[in-house]
């Protein structure tokens, strides 16, 4: 009767790999003298709370228009801090398009520079606002704050 002979007995034990580097690490470089000191060292926590109350220079980096819960259209604006302390963080507004504030509506798009001929043309033309420079001032009023857009920055 012939012997069974597995596969596996005549493939050889894989080679072990040295480990992937990463790009730019250099394997020569010890940095265990530095251990103790790491780990001893405490890192400011990251601040992600709410950016103070005040005026800033920003500009529009996000932009939406979409639809509020009560289903009226809302104007949704990302604004990057532009200089200063906060710079980098972001600022939000919501702008809810109802009859009652149209009128702010069309005031924050004119600070912007975009003036519409039709009100329906908003929708294809937000790209416009892409990377506009403001000054807006930031005011809290006990529990909602709220953005206001000063004026049109030509250098930010």
């Amino acid at each position: 009767m012939a012997e069974f002979v597995s596969l596996f007995d005549s493939v050889p034990d894989p080679v072990q790999e040295p480990p992937a580097q990463n790009p730019g690490s250099n394997p020569a470089m010890d940095l265990s003298r530095f251990n103790r000191s790491f780990d001893a060292e405490q890192a400011p926590a990251p601040s992600f709370g709410e950016v103070p109350d005040g005026r800033y220079r920003v500009l529009i980096s996000d932009l939406e228009l979409g639809l509020a819960s009560t289903g009226n259209p809302v104007l949704k604006y990302g604004l990057r801090i532009a200089a200063g302390e906060f710079r980098g963080r972001m600022i939000w507004k919501r702008r809810a398009i109802t009859a009652n504030t149209i009128r702010y509506t069309k005031s924050e798009l004119l600070t912007c520079g975009l003036r519409l001929e039709r009100f329906s043309h908003l929708n294809r033309r937000l790209a416009e606002l892409q990377g506009i420079g403001l000054e807006v001032s930031k005011v809290t009023k006990g529990e909602k704050s709220d953005v206001f857009f000063n004026r049109r920055l030509v250098e930010v």
